[in-house]
């Protein structure tokens, strides 16, 4: 969405981007995808992305990228309607279970594809940041993926609008980092909740009220 009045109050997670194919599938990188059908979970929250890689790639019209509800992307993949599938989302036992379940009971774990050029996308887009996906994550022998696997990471905020009162958003950092034990018990999803970048040049500013609270807890701690 529009960002432009939007200020960061809180990181509270990240996603990863993963391409991922059947086990024993021919495509084994991003060239290899031209010619082929791409699902895009979440389709629209991920154009920005599809659009990233396509300039740096240079697909054209060599590959396909199609938005797919995540309701229907085991059948196309098994119908091959779609070779590929790509998604953002944590790396997380339950995200990771739903990635391979979409290639089906006795298909083996899927196999991810590397983005190699992440540090030249995160270099042009300021969203995106160049991530190693560590080995072995989708476990499996031999250890899947084999080596550390280059990809991009995106962050997942709590934001404010700009015009807020500074008070009142450092009020609010302060509650937020006081009870982060007990939101992350009850929200895993919230397990990463920290510190933005506090940066003038971050991609999605700082509020000037978390970066009074963060600035004044950085000095307490010296």
């Amino acid at each position: 969405g529009d960002l432009a009045n939007a200020r960061t109050v809180a990181r509270v997670g990240e996603g990863i981007a993963m391409i991922a194919v059947p086990s024993g599938s021919a495509i084994s990188s991003i060239a290899d995808l031209k010619g082929h059908a791409v699902g895009v979970l979440d389709g629209e929250i991920n154009h920005r992305l599809v659009k990233a890689l396509g300039r740096e790639y240079g697909f054209g019209a060599g590959a396909t990228f199609k938005d797919l509800p995540s309701s229907r992307a085991r059948q196309a993949l098994q119908s091959k309607e779609v070779d590929a599938v790509l998604l953002v989302a944590p790396l997380s036992k339950r995200h990771l279970t739903y990635l391979k379940s979409l290639f089906g009971e006795g298909a083996g774990a899927p196999n991810l594809i590397a983005i190699a050029a992440a540090g030249a996308i995160a270099d042009a887009d300021g969203a995106y940041e160049s991530f190693a996906i560590p080995r072995g994550t989708l476990r499996g022998a031999p250890p899947n993926p084999g080596d550390d696997l280059t990809t991009l990471r995106v962050g997942y905020y709590f934001v404010a609008q700009s015009k807020l009162s500074a008070d009142v958003v450092t009020s609010l950092t302060e509650a937020l980092m006081n009870a982060r034990e007990s939101l992350v018990a009850d929200h895993s999803i919230l397990s990463g909740l920290a510190e933005p970048d506090l940066d003038p040049d971050a991609n999605i500013p700082v509020h000037p009220g978390a970066a009074t609270y963060y600035n004044d807890a950085q000095q307490s701690f010296m």
